[in-house]
């Protein structure tokens, strides 16, 4: 009995041990380009430290000498020493914090950054923080403002306020023409953050492919990432607070993008775009380490937020914001996300199950050619008829302002706090001029700061003071808050609403006129529920307005579809005010070749809007699961040893051996479909006749080239 028991037992450690290879094999596969650039091309600096190397530290003299030279703010003499001699040492954090201050201050020229840049890279690359649990704590000292010091996420936040808002909030730049300057420095220290929290999951990936994870860990690994976007007992979920408002800051960069484009913009929009897809890819690596099954949770959380957060994108900015995603899971998802919503709204029925490969064949293959026949006969049926006026219920408006605080609240960033005069650090004090600490406590800037206050202080709507002034017609007022410093005239109530919204929408027209004369950044395109403030003139009847906002935006306005897809002018019931209305932005056009027109472009770009979120879930999903590399491949390089023996091509043998675990079994189940994928390339084609052709040439090409190039090696 005693031998059969100890048989048994050693029947289940050999089971258990091939578990683990078979899962560490799958893991290896899906991550193939990470496996051959650690085992053969590691040429990334930042994976080239050895954490057994031990620094030798400079003399603690050496450190004193620098420390003296702080205290006399010969800060030149400090860096230049740092960035020569500093290679084999790691400076103290309150050496560097006086430093990061002294730049924080706008008191520094481009040379002085760039040397302590070069810095911080080189802590970096010689401890970086997964070296041992002292340097993370190292780095989370660090990376926090060295004058509030209020830890890693206000330092963050208070960055992406800089480079968004032009707004700084824990301390004061002391020369304001340098603003420009500074916001440049604060969108490198976000690049720096950036580069650390890949390396971060860089380093994670490399010990996942080592299948260094056969003791699976029963906590989320510790890295700054971790303790700045999770909190607590946070890391259970994946939508935490932090990482809402960063989705929030991507698409406000990216609508921000959309209407001043310029190089800055663009860099922020992908610097936090970035720092999104990392954190996904954290989040994905984490669970394969901790042997957890949580990729539905990108779909259900993040994903849909991001979708439902990009209602008011036009089609094309929905497509290069998709596109733009740098994760294939959050871009695989998000495409998932949009592509059900675009359903719901067409009464199209799909499959409910978690996204799978055979979803995708099975469930959205059909509802592509639904779709691609339904906006097919919109356009052979468009016909050039004048359609009626809808206002615009005052009830249902106020219905959305006063339940906007909890509809549409994270599509702007939380409030400013109020400004509280607290004591500058002694470092602070010394290096602003004298006669600007004077200034500051004059009766003139007592009062500009009160107007401050007042000018960001809200109802319970979120409706600011140039809400109020629009929403009344109290010209004199608008003027005067327009020519207060730091005024946004883009500023949103809880619900959406802007000050032009309002002012359109109750006909203030001499309002409307003022913002336009005076605003040159005013966004004539912010809408909420698709709503712009032209179609909110023209529901109401104020074709003043419509008319004044047509001479200074053209005819892209009249492009704009609300949630009910009826663009502004299908609100004027009148046919001679619609050609009135027309004739300013587009004088060439009547309104039947107008009408006729823009559906027949409408209805173009949504079949290629279809398309390509049926793309990016198709061939994304091959990609993360290495669908069209053969998986016996990998199982020869990693089954060298006698606990797994190879099974040449028996797929179906190996996912019957190990179907009780989830990944592999998951894996497999979707290897099966993909194997059936020529079965399917037929159907596939006929459910997209009506779309696209070159795009629609180009995926079954795709798909073809994958299926010929899996069966070639099997």
């Amino acid at each position: 009995m005693n031998h059969f028991l100890t048989a048994q037992e050693t029947d289940q450690i050999v089971s258990n041990m091939q578990l683990a290879e078979m899962k560490n094999a799958v893991i290896k596969h899906m991550y193939f380009a990470a496996a051959v650039k650690h085992k053969f091309a590691q040429k990334d600096k930042l994976n080239k430290c050895n954490p057994e190397v031990k620094s030798t530290d400079l003399s603690r003299g050496k450190w004193y000498l620098l420390e003296g030279l702080v205290e006399e703010y010969l800060f030149p003499d400090v860096i230049t020493e740092l960035a020569a001699g500093q290679r084999n040492s790691t400076p103290p954090v309150q050496l560097l914090h006086s430093l990061l201050e002294y730049v924080l201050l706008g008191n520094t020229d481009a040379v002085f950054y760039a040397k302590l840049h070069h810095v911080l890279y080189l802590v970096l690359q010689r401890d970086p923080p997964w070296k041992s649990p002292s340097m993370l704590k190292y780095y989370m000292d660090l990376l926090q403002c060295p004058i509030c010091k209020k830890g890693t996420w206000a330092l963050i936040e208070m960055l992406v306020r800089s480079c968004l808002y032009c707004k700084t909030i824990c301390h004061a730049v002391p020369v304001s023409e340098r603003g420009d300057e500074q916001r440049i420095v604060h969108k490198t220290l976000l690049k720096f953050f950036f580069d650390l929290v890949r390396a971060e999951v860089e380093f994670l990936t490399k010990s996942l492919v080592e299948g260094t994870n056969s003791q699976h860990q029963q906590v989320m690994p510790q890295t700054v990432l971790l303790k700045t976007f999770w909190l607590g007992s946070e890391t259970s979920v994946l939508f935490t607070k932090h990482i809402n408002i960063l989705a929030d800051w991507v698409i406000l960069s990216h609508r921000e993008l959309n209407r001043k484009n310029d190089a800055f913009r663009c860099e922020v929009a992908g610097l936090l775009n970035a720092i999104l897809g990392t954190v996904v890819e954290y989040w994905i690596i984490s669970s394969l380490l901790m042997d957890r099954n949580v990729f539905h949770q990108i779909g259900d959380d993040l994903a849909q937020y991001l979708a439902i957060s990009c209602d008011d994108f036009s089609i094309c900015e929905l497509k290069m914001f998709i596109c733009s995603i740098p994760s294939l899971w959050l871009q695989m998802f998000v495409a998932e996300a949009v592509f059900k919503k675009m359903c719901l709204q067409r009464s199209i029925t799909i499959s409910t199950e978690p996204l799978s490969l055979q979803k995708i064949v099975c469930s959205y293959s059909p509802a592509l050619r639904e779709v691609g026949m339904h906006e097919t006969r919109k356009i052979d049926q468009a016909t050039k008829k004048k359609i009626g006026q809808w206002p615009c219920p005052e009830s249902q408006r106020a219905l959305q302002m006063l339940n906007g605080d909890k509809q549409n609240e994270v599509k702007v960033l939380p409030d400013l706090p109020d400004l509280i005069c607290n004591k500058c650090p002694p470092l602070t004090k010394k290096l602003r001029p004298k006669a600007e600490v004077e200034a500051a406590y004059t009766k003139e800037n007592c009062y500009r700061l009160a107007e401050e206050v007042h000018l960001y202080r809200r109802n319970i709507k979120g409706e600011t003071a140039l809400h109020k002034a629009c929403i009344s017609n109290k010209v004199e007022r608008l003027i005067q808050l327009l020519s207060s410093p730091g005024t946004d005239i883009n500023v949103k109530d809880y619900a959406g609403w802007t000050p032009l919204h309002e002012a359109c929408n109750h006909g203030s027209t001499v309002c409307v006129r003022e913002i336009l004369q005076r605003c040159p950044e005013v966004d004539l395109l912010s809408q909420v529920d698709g709503v712009t403030p032209l179609h909110d003139a023209l529901s109401n009847g104020h074709v003043e307005i419509g008319k004044l906002l047509l001479q200074h935006g053209g005819p892209v306005l009249l492009q704009q579809r609300d949630s009910s897809g009826k663009l502004p002018l299908d609100y004027v019931e009148s046919v001679p005010v619609k050609e009135e209305l027309l004739n300013v932005a587009h004088p060439e056009e009547n309104i039947e070749s107008f009408y006729e027109r823009t559906e027949q472009d409408f209805c173009s770009q949504q079949r290629e809007l279809w398309l390509i979120l049926f793309n990016k879930m198709l061939l994304n999903f091959c990609s993360v699961y290495n669908l069209s590399s053969p998986f016996t491949l990998t199982l020869r390089e990693v089954a060298c040893s006698s606990v797994l023996p190879v099974m040449a091509c028996d797929n179906c043998k190996m996912k019957n051996t190990f179907s009780a675990d989830w990944l592999v079994d998951t894996y497999f189940k979707e290897l099966e479909t993909f194997q059936k994928l020529p079965q399917f390339l037929q159907e596939l084609s006929a459910n997209m006749f009506f779309f696209p052709g070159e795009q629609r040439k180009a995926l079954l090409a795709t798909l073809e080239t994958m299926v010929e190039a899996y069966q070639l090696f099997t």
